[in-house]
């Protein structure tokens, strides 16, 4: 992997994104395989660089994934049997990349309702930061 893709956010700030979807097709996110595509191609839509992932299937069903990005990490835990999907990304400070990452998960998996969450971390450090400065 070239270094120049490595380059970090040089604050300790970022972007939290946390999803609940309900409603989701049980067969869908019951594949590992669908949902590790979905993944890799979210992540490269959004510009964001993968340094690996592990998802693994569970019997008789659900699935768990991680993946491991150079700007964070993406999360999710699957209960087919409830059509429900947890979704946790983060990223090093870039909130468009997170929800361009968030909007394919949307479109592929179509769920009947969602719960957001966002957490921002860092920003409080900053923020006094400059008012001491």
């Amino acid at each position: 992997m070239r270094r120049e893709l490595l380059v970090q956010n040089p604050r300790p700030d970022g972007y939290h994104l946390m999803m609940e979807l309900f409603g989701c097709d049980p067969e869908k996110i019951n594949s590992r395989k669908f949902l590790h595509l979905l993944v890799k191609t979210a992540v490269k839509k959004a510009g964001l660089t993968n340094l690996g992932s592990r998802f693994h299937q569970f019997d008789p069903h659900g699935v768990t994934g991680f993946t491991l990005l150079a700007q964070s990490h993406i999360s999710l835990h699957t209960w087919p049997e409830y059509g429900y999907l947890v979704l946790d990304i983060f990223t090093c400070g870039d909130q468009k990349q997170a929800d361009s990452l968030a909007d394919e998960f949307l479109r592929r998996l179509h769920p009947a309702r969602i719960n957001r969450q966002v957490v921002r971390k860092g920003f409080q450090f900053f923020r006094e930061e400059l008012d001491t400065a």
